[in-house]
């Protein structure tokens, strides 16, 4: 009772914010046009900021690669589920790219990790591996793939050499230069402390705290629950999708593994997660359907106060 209870608290402290944006906008004190800035200092700013402070820090645990793979391929399959149920609905490019987006990838990171934190206090094998399962098992994919996904949908008319450009566009990006530059300090022996270092360490955590606010803001100022009825089929298959098959899709082969029960534990809530609030940033940032994008994201995230406790369940 108490881990669904803290889980319940976690979404809904998200979802509170997020509404208190709308209401907000609703007063116009904050604008829907401000979404376009809120998106361009996330993916310039702070998310780089976070990318870079989370994986310079960490340490790859090679035992874990195997959850690493599970997850993976998880998000592989249900973006193959999902460009198929795409097709047969006749999605529009940028509906696609969003639809995507929304059901392959979820809020490791931002509900998913501070959540094992508190049910595993002082189990630093538990921490270890929900780090690098939210940094690099959903994190890592979504900063590369879902990027490329935003970028190629949200191109426009489809042109030959638009995977090309989004690729080349991605790969010059501040996100990639912050995964590179993260992984590389990591591996280097320069740490986090040190004369210089330690200031700017510090530095690029503020930044990095302020991502979740600035997420928040722009899913709020693009949230808006008119003409729910027209996408209520595609808001059935993203439920399905992300919160009931994508932890199923985990929890199956896991299971067969000689995992501890925590272990399997963490791995499960994680992929339990709604979808990613940094779906809508990448959204409006790239030109996918931003306003389905945020509509989607708060869905799953009210359904998860249901789905979680099932999975949890298990």
């Amino acid at each position: 009772m108490h881990t669904y209870l803290h889980t319940l608290t976690s979404i809904l402290i998200v979802a509170c914010v997020i509404l208190l944006v709308v209401v907000l906008r609703k007063k116009r004190i904050l604008q829907q046009e401000n979404g376009t800035l809120f998106s361009q200092l996330v993916t310039h700013v702070t998310l780089p900021a976070l990318i870079f402070d989370a994986l310079s820090r960490s340490s790859v645990k090679w035992q874990y690669i195997l959850l690493f793979f599970y997850i993976f391929l998880s998000e592989i399959i249900l973006l193959m589920i999902a460009w198929m149920i795409g097709r047969l609905l006749k999605l529009e490019r940028d509906q696609m790219g969003t639809f995507l987006l929304v059901s392959a990838f979820g809020s490791s990171a931002l509900l998913g990790y501070p959540l094992i934190v508190e049910l595993f206090p002082g189990n630093t094998a538990a921490l270890t591996e929900a780090t690098f399962i939210s940094e690099l098992g959903v994190g890592l994919p979504l900063f590369t793939i879902g990027v490329m996904i935003a970028m190629y949908y949200g191109t426009g008319k489809q042109t030959k050499n638009s995977l090309y450009s989004g690729a080349a566009l991605f790969f010059s990006s501040p996100i990639f230069i912050s995964i590179v530059l993260g992984l590389l300090w990591s591996f280097s022996p320069l740490g986090s402390t040190g004369i210089l270092i330690t200031p700017m360490f510090e530095a690029i955590h503020i930044i990095a705290k302020a991502n979740t606010f600035l997420v928040a803001l722009t899913v709020g100022v693009l949230l808006n629950f008119s003409s729910m009825r027209n996408i209520i089929r595609i808001v059935f298959f993203v439920i399905m999708i992300k919160l009931i098959l994508a932890p199923v899709l985990v929890f199956f082969p896991a299971s067969m593994m000689s995992l501890e029960n925590w272990q399997l534990q963490v791995l499960l809530l994680e992929a339990a997660m709604p979808s990613a609030m940094l779906s809508v940033v990448l959204a409006k940032q790239y030109g996918c359907d931003a306003k389905l994008a945020a509509k989607l994201v708060f869905i799953t995230l009210v359904g998860s106060l249901f789905t979680v406790a099932v999975m949890m369940n298990l």
